[in-house]
């Protein structure tokens, strides 16, 4: 497969936490997968906080699964990479707590 014929699918899955002691934010996590559906393993997952510029990174595991919870409540910006892909941007995405 070409360079230029690899994507990525970035499939966000926005939950609320639990509200507890120590967490009080969002998490957003998914999955990271190629064009036929394969996982992407050791992608970088940039979550930048469009408000603040704060910037979490996470990496995919195995199954192209990646995680960041205790997010503040906000917009964010989502940026993937990985070797051999080019590199996805997903804008507007709203977090919230107990959505």
């Amino acid at each position: 497969m070409a360079l230029a014929d690899c994507c990525f699918l970035l499939i966000p899955l926005l939950s609320g936490v639990r509200i507890n002691a120590q967490l009080a934010g969002a998490t957003l996590s998914g999955v990271v997968s190629d064009e036929s559906g394969g996982a992407v393993a050791g992608a970088k997952v940039a979550i930048k906080n469009v408000a603040t510029g704060d910037v979490r990174e996470v990496t995919t595991n195995a199954d192209g699964l990646y995680s960041a919870p205790n997010l503040l409540p906000g917009n964010y910006e989502v940026t993937v990479t990985a070797t051999g892909f080019q590199t996805l941007v997903q804008k507007g995405i709203t977090l919230t707590v107990g959505a």
